[in-house]
């Protein structure tokens, strides 16, 4: 194959573009532009340029000095920019973003950040947590895995080729063609299905890349009109200016619709390869967008991580455009100044000694910085962390409310769990819940396996979930199998016009399983927690009949309160007495409750009211008893549910007996 490696100067100007509209967009309107999809694009053309031209000079390609070689081009920069992030979210940062930061970071150094967005974008208790200043590294990710897959393709294009004797273009187009249809596909189906899974997903990416390679095999034999090369080029940039103005990028993408930036970053640079008068390349290889271009890399890096300390140190949810202009002109000059001061030395000192250890010393020294930052910082929030003594006499939790304790004797203390810790603070069961997006009725078994004398099933969504740590413990001490049954924003209910499909078919489905499992006592909630729902809701009513016709009690639950905000996070920023992160009790829970106005109350049922317990007289408050109630605004920490033993233990004990 012939591989014709020129200079592209337009290419640097197109990457500046694509730099400068990802920054803009996240700035001023907190949306995503398509500029990352340039970068793939372009990302699958220069390196399918790169390995054939290997290829073509050596007769083989050595996995081991292509991935040396990016790592000299791609970690300096990027270290030097995670050193930053590491000590200025020390110093920044609220401490209940500790744990999920130091995951990203750690994340990203390993090049699977995607991943772990994509399981926490679709986590229905993370969707909602506050984006990190490293999340941006999910493109460098992807970018990092496309280039081992990249490997991987060409080398097997190559094994084809000799031992079919076909020619290596032939064979590496079909090895394309192949791979873009099969992403695309994928892409459009995960996308349809997950759409914020699908965001991140590698393998609904890899069609970007692989446009980007066919159009490097098929460029040079691209002669077109110098008009037409003028209309295509000038409409590929509009095309991509105004990309994520008039579509939902970040709401619809990838699948069909990530082939608009594609197809703009596709006629820029066949336009390029055709150059015209008044071309579009005659813009983009000016000096300004040239030079740009070079720094668009550590202009992306810089930017996401100035943008959420600028957030954090200005408590502020906009950006001023002269503050907006500001953070680009710092992320500009920061990226000159990594790329010149500590990128290029590097590179050169790694080109003098031959990709030796001794030539990586330097970036080795920068992920021994780095990871020395990480575990200095994980290591001062742990050690702050009290010892969880929850149902202590000192951290009582809502058992201060009870009539036996005096609360008049109770200490304000630290509250447990640690704000550092607090969002992990959350039973393991969640990890048995089904996600939104499946309709399958999952089982999982805690307490006794064997010899039990009853078995218990927490069913319905998340806010049932959050009962199975304190169930546990009463399960261990009173023989009793419990099951976790639940779905990720789904209530235990017949409902057919407030839920999704899935939950629809999940709830049809569960009473089955719950029969199958031999259940004796079923664990749920009672009602919803909103002020303006006066009534128990009739889908739940009529679920709870169908278990009594398959005699099986119920123990249900009022449901626990909902929160104006994010719960740690109001404690960290107003203190925990604050009103700011208190509610008014009479917004939640309405007095009579909707199950005692009921006229009609199901034989099986055991009804539980713990409102009392969760609020004083007149509020509901974020700590009670010295620990913090819950997670998020809704959600209760495992150390708050495990303070219900005693009245769960009531209570379930005397469900069982109805």
């Amino acid at each position: 194959m012939d591989i014709k490696r020129q200079y592209r100067p337009e290419i640097e100007g197109l990457r500046a573009i694509a730099a400068l509209l990802v920054a803009v967009y996240h700035i001023w309107m907190m949306r995503v532009s398509g500029g990352v999809d340039v970068f793939f694009v372009v990302s699958g053309f220069l390196i399918t340029t790169s390995l054939l031209s290997k290829y073509a000079r050596d007769g083989y390609i050595k996995f081991g000095n292509f991935i040396l070689g990016l790592l000299r081009r791609l970690l300096p920069s990027a270290l030097i920019v995670m050193i930053f992030i590491t000590i200025g979210s020390f110093f920044i940062l609220p401490d209940v973003r500790f744990t999920a930061t130091i995951k990203e970071i750690a994340a990203s150094l390993l090049y699977f950040e995607n991943w772990q967005l994509a399981i926490s974008g679709t986590d229905y208790l993370d969707q909602n947590n506050p984006q990190s200043p490293v999340q941006h590294f999910w493109a460098m990710s992807i970018q990092g895995q496309f280039y081992v897959i990249w490997f991987v393709i060409i080398s097997l294009a190559i094994f084809i080729s000799k031992k079919m004797n076909i020619s290596l273009k032939r064979v590496f187009t079909l090895v394309l063609l192949i791979l873009f249809t099969a992403s695309l596909i994928y892409s459009v189906y995960i996308t349809s299905a997950n759409q914020p899974w699908a965001y991140f997903d590698t393998g609904a990416r890899v069609f970007e890349f692989a446009v980007g390679g066919v159009l490097m095999i098929y460029i040079f034999n691209l002669n077109i009109h110098k008009y037409l090369s003028f209309i295509l080029g000038w409409l590929g940039l509009g095309i991509l200016l105004f990309t994520g103005i008039l579509l939902d990028v970040q709401g619809t993408f990838p699948g069909f619709i990530a082939l608009i930036p594609i197809s703009a970053a596709v006629l820029i640079l066949i336009a390029g390869q055709n150059p015209s008068k008044f071309g579009v390349e005659k813009l983009l290889s000016a000096a300004p967008l040239r030079f740009l271009g070079g720094l668009s890399y550590g202009i992306y890096l810089w930017h996401w991580p100035i943008l959420i300390f600028y957030y954090e140190i200005f408590n502020v949810e906009t950006v001023s455009l002269t503050h907006g202009i500001i953070i680009i002109l710092i992320s500009v000059i920061l990226s000159y100044i990594t790329t010149n001061i500590v990128e290029k030395p590097i590179i050169n000192f790694i080109n003098k000694h031959n990709f030796t250890f001794k030539g990586f010393s330097p970036i080795i020294g920068l992920i021994t910085v780095l990871v020395i930052s990480i575990s200095s910082w994980y290591f001062y929030m742990n050690n702050q962390n009290m010892p969880l003594e929850a149902g202590s006499e000192d951290y009582p939790g809502v058992m201060v409310h009870a009539a036996e304790y005096d609360i008049s004797s109770l200490e304000e203390k630290e509250p447990v769990p640690s704000l550092s810790t607090v969002l992990d603070d959350k039973t393991a069961a969640y990890e048995c819940q089904v996600s939104p997006q499946s309709s399958e009725v999952r089982v999982c078994d805690y307490g006794k396996e064997q010899n039990y004398d009853y078995t218990v099933a927490v069913v319905g969504g998340s806010k049932s979930t959050h009962w199975v740590s304190p169930l546990e413990h009463i399960a261990e001490e009173e023989n009793l199998r419990l099951i976790n049954i639940t779905k990720a924003g789904c209530r235990f209910t017949t409902d057919t016009e407030n839920y999704t499909e899935q939950c629809i078919e999940w709830n049809k489905r569960v009473i089955d399983k719950i029969i199958d499992e031999d259940v004796d006592l079923v664990v749920t909630l009672a009602d919803i927690a909103y002020s303006d729902l006066y009534d128990v809701p009739d889908g739940f009513i009529e679920q709870f009949k169908k278990l009594e016709e398959a005699n099986i009690n119920i123990l249900a639950l009022r449901d626990t309160p909902y929160f104006k905000g994010s719960v740690p996070e109001c404690i960290e920023e107003h203190g925990r007495n604050s009103i700011e992160c208190k509610i008014v009790k009479d917004d939640v829970y309405n007095s009579p409750s909707a199950w005692e106005r009921l006229d009609s109350k199901p034989a099986n049922v055991l009804y539980a009211d713990y409102s009392n317990y969760f609020c004083g007289p007149e509020y509901c408050n974020p700590v009670v008893g010295n620990v913090i109630g819950y997670f998020d605004h809704d959600h209760m920490t495992e150390t708050f549910s495990n303070t219900f033993i005693p009245l769960l233990y009531r209570d379930v004990m005397d469900a069982l007996k109805l």
